[in-house]
């Protein structure tokens, strides 16, 4: 069946004749098309015709005497035709699609990473009260103006970033290591470079800036100034803005892919020595590890006198438990290493992500070592006091 077919509707039908070879030809005659025409008994025919087809085809049957019969319908005409006729399916539908297109533009759900010291919950409630909360537009929450309401009521962060996934924001954010609130007005600040890097966004919230997208710049470049020159006066005040650049980092590290692990202990021996102030009194020699293999059990025992005094004096009491050693091999080394460079690099930065990785493993005796060169896009500015002039022309 087309698709012409299927919009118009089809009909299975059945005619019972005593000739159905005239019953066909008086179809046909009638220029009634009819399609997939099939034997259902000794005098019975099975076809499919269009809807629009069954009164004519009705008069012949009658007018010969045959018995029809409508055993199915096809096509979309009549899947629509019952869905319409059952008004409480299609207001369901309706409403179905209306909330599949609603629902994953709103947020219902708010995870929050990074915070080690700031509670949860009080990130969360904050995030409420700046518009980030239950039913909140997706596109409203992603805006630069959310997190810069988030920093405003929250000075213990130093940097708030809102991503949404699906039906859940998911902020992140990163603690101020100062959390002591400053006992005099803030000083002339500028914003400097930390690594070096191009630069590929730049925005500015107060200051004068004195680089722009696409430049390359090294660490401790002044980007954003906290010094504007105004023409007739010189305005100073304290730098705001995010620069992100993209960057390189290489990184080498090594994990042990063998090693010798501890089982069950075979043996032990005790040595004891005497503590008498600043000497020590050996009652055996060397040092008393006999081999590598060996734990440790070390105990002072001080020389205590009634009424709590303790005397300069200890019995010292060294235990080593020797243990029988198997080696161990890991085979996982070199996902290991992977992991621990991503997760080292991102602690790295102050915001940011890594775009590519350039890796090496070079497999050594017992350990593997990962070579590697990222390109990484991060935040690299930093504040950084500046002597105001005031300051400038007293000591000078």
């Amino acid at each position: 069946m087309d698709i012409w077919r299927s919009l118009s509707g089809m009909l299975t039908a059945e005619i019972t004749s005593a000739d159905p070879s005239a019953a066909l030809t008086a179809i046909q005659s009638a220029a009634i098309p009819i399609y997939d025409i099939e034997k259902a008994g000794d005098l019975t025919i099975r076809f499919r015709l269009s809807r629009r087809d069954k009164k004519q085809l009705k008069s012949i049957a009658e007018k010969r005497g045959d018995t029809l019969r409508f055993c199915g319908r096809q096509g979309v005409f009549w899947t629509m035709n019952g869905i319409v006729r059952r008004p409480v399916l299609l207001i369901g539908m309706a409403a179905l699609l209306g909330i599949s297109c609603w629902v994953p533009s709103r947020v219902f759900f708010i995870r929050v990473e990074g915070n080690v010291t700031v509670p949860t919950n009080q990130i969360i409630e904050q995030a409420q009260k700046c518009g980030i909360g239950f039913g909140a537009s997706r596109r409203e929450v992603r805006s630069e103006k959310m997190k810069n309401a988030l920093l405003g009521v929250m000075p213990q962060l130093q940097w708030a970033g809102v991503n949404t996934y699906g039906c859940v924001a998911l902020i992140t954010v990163r603690e101020r290591n100062d959390l002591e609130k400053p006992s005099e007005p803030p000083k002339v600040s500028s914003i400097i470079a930390i690594r070096d890097g191009i630069i590929r966004d730049l925005t500015v919230l107060n200051g004068n800036a004195l680089c722009k997208p696409g430049q390359a710049v090294k660490a401790g470049q002044v980007l954003i100034s906290g010094y504007t020159d105004c023409g007739i006066c010189i305005q100073a005040t304290h730098a705001r803005g995010e620069i992100y650049a993209e960057t390189q980092r290489e990184l080498t590290a090594f994990f042990p892919t063998e090693y010798a692990s501890r089982m069950r202990a075979t043996g032990s021996q005790k040595k004891y020595s005497l503590i008498i102030g600043k000497k020590r009194i050996n009652f055996f020699k060397g040092s008393g590890i006999s081999c590598g293999s060996c734990a440790k059990i070390y105990k002072e025992q001080y020389v205590n006198l009634p009424g709590g005094f303790r005397l300069p004096v200890a019995l010292v009491t060294e235990e080593y438990i020797t243990y029988e050693q198997e080696p161990t091999v890991i085979d996982a080394g070199e996902q290991i290493l992977y992991d621990f460079a991503k997760q080292y690099l991102a602690q790295r930065m102050i915001a940011g992500k890594i775009c590519t990785a350039g890796e090496t493993i070079t497999p050594m005796e017992g350990i593997c070592r990962l070579d590697g060169v990222y390109s990484c896009y991060e935040m690299i500015g930093i504040t950084r006091i500046e002597e105001s002039l005031t300051d400038y022309g007293k000591n000078n």
